[in-house]
């Protein structure tokens, strides 16, 4: 029953769980700053094996986002320094969402390749302090007003190492891949936001200054993450390979299947070839052979941050200590600690002769009320007359129900929040009072709902449960690429063209 939600449906995401106020659910892991007020994203690495960039640049808020109403802050943009999953979606998620000419307008221009054609890089060369960072600091890229260079000019020297992370070595044809996977991820993620941020995806990206770092542009804020992306894995790489941890079967398998697929995909997205493929998406310099090689490091560092991250545990005392620690950040998501969240059960059942379709459009007489009132009652008696759990109250929502978004989970909703469902149902599934194990009969402008209550849970424990471990798992893939340091030599760095807009 669609319906049965305020303001979102129930079908579907009944079961999910709450997203923690920090939290942007965009892939396995990444981090953005140390700081509690940077937004981290966290979920289970080892359950994720190739997470899916969706849509592209009209695409809308992330359900978090869309719930609080809320922007993200321009200051919370903050610099990649994790080992972040979000960029290794596979080139077929691109394209089957929508980056690939499903824009609702045609770009007014090209990206980057315009920028010494139609750009007035004035405002731009009198901010950007274009100093060469004598240690080759990562977090300082504005020696360069301009990486922007011809396909041709990348491709010359797409051999040329301009990175290492302690005796690795990036080349320029590499870098492609994971600059312009940054591109795409931010637009996936905050496409909706983009005029917030003041980032206009048909403009050169080299002319347009980035709010979350002072004197950076667009260009240089991406090619900054893309190097702390590339160290982040390029290190974790290393340590597996040093401890032993092979690429678990699974992830190898999948990089055994991607030429297929990608070739799969080409075809039946218009391109010749999945190097053509990989051209379109990520530039004319990129190759299918860099995908693949940007793939497989990723899987190559996952298996060894699964095995460390996953054995990390927190104490209540740890988690209330943190929680206490970014309260005002909570607070400004509306957690705190009288926030909670329900799980119930329930079995609907409409008057007589109602179905989904027709209970918000037609009047249904006293009569047929009355027969729904009695069927819920005979239901909740055959309950009664048993063992009273909740597995026994769960089968019969299998059997009766007529809400089709929760019969086949037992009538389950999970992680309801305050003023999420519907009035009568809202009450009394927060009534002060409310103790695991209540039942009863509740009427909506839905029929008849045979109520069952699950528990009620602290919503900040489990956001500060959630937001902690993160940052435990951050704070690890810092540790490990603090062991591998970043060099870079910037002048030697070239970036190819792009459309976003095609």
């Amino acid at each position: 029953m669609d319906e049965l939600k305020k303001n979102s449906a129930v079908e579907s995401e009944q079961t999910s769980e709450q997203t923690a106020p920090q939290t942007d659910d965009t892939g396995m892991e990444e981090t953005v700053s140390a700081e509690p007020e940077a937004e981290t994203v966290q979920e289970d690495p080892e359950r994720t094996a190739a997470p899916e960039i969706s849509e592209g640049p009209d695409e809308k808020p992330t359900e978090t986002e869309a719930q609080k109403g809320t922007k993200p802050s321009a200051g919370k943009i903050a610099l990649a320094v994790a080992f972040a999953v979000v960029l290794v979606a596979a080139l077929i998620a691109l394209v089957v969402s929508g980056l690939s000419g499903k824009k609702d307008e045609e770009p007014t221009s090209t990206t980057e390749q315009a920028t010494s054609e139609t750009a007035d890089t004035s405002a731009t060369e009198e901010t950007v302090v274009y100093t060469i960072p004598a240690d080759g600091n990562p977090d300082d890229v504005t020696c360069k007003g301009s990486y922007t260079a011809s396909d041709e000019e990348v491709d010359a020297a797409r051999d040329t190492v301009v990175a290492t992370a302690g005796d690795k070595e990036l080349t320029l044809g590499q870098l492609q891949i994971y600059y312009w996977m940054q591109v795409r991820e931010f637009l996936s993620n905050y496409g909706y936001y983009l005029s917030y941020f003041g980032l206009d995806y048909t403009q050169g990206l080299d002319t347009q200054l980035c709010p979350a770092v002072e004197n950076q542009t667009w260009q240089q804020y991406f090619l900054n993450q893309a190097l702390l992306c590339w160290q982040s894995y390029q290190s974790m790489a290393s340590e597996a390979e040093k401890h032993g941890v092979k690429m678990p079967d699974e992830y190898q398998e999948e990089i055994d299947k991607l030429a297929d697929n990608l070739k799969q995909t080409a075809e039946s997205s218009g391109y010749a070839s999945a190097d053509e493929l990989v051209h379109g998406m990520l530039g004319g310099a990129a190759a299918y052979a860099d995908y693949e090689a940007f793939l497989s490091l990723y899987y190559e560092g996952l298996g060894y941050f699964s095995q460390v991250t996953d054995g990390y545990t927190v104490t209540d005392e740890q988690i209330e200590e943190y929680f206490n620690e970014n309260s005002d950040s909570y607070a400004e998501d509306g957690v705190t600690k009288d926030s909670v969240t329900v799980n119930v059960r329930h079995i609907l059942i409409m008057p007589e002769g109602a179905t989904s379709a027709t209970i918000r459009t037609d009047t249904f007489s006293d009569e047929a009320w009355a027969a729904g009132e009695t069927r819920a009652k005979e239901i909740l008696e055959m309950w009664k007359k048993g063992d009273m759990t909740e597995e026994s109250f769960a089968e019969l929502a299998k059997e009766h129900s007529e809400d089709e978004g929760s019969k086949e989970n037992g009538g389950l909703y999970e992680n309801v929040t305050q003023g999420q469902m519907v009035t009568e149902f809202n009450d009394w599934c927060f009534d002060a009072n409310r103790q695991p194990g209540d039942f009863d009969i509740v009427k909506t402008d839905f029929g008849y709902h045979i109520m069952y209550f699950c528990e009620s849970r602290p919503q900040w424990k489990d956001y500060a449960k959630e937001d902690l471990l993160s940052q435990m798992s951050n704070e690890f893939v810092q540790e490990v690429a603090d062991l591998y340091p970043l060099t870079v030599d910037f002048e030697k760095i070239l970036l190819g063209y792009v459309d976003l807009g095609a």
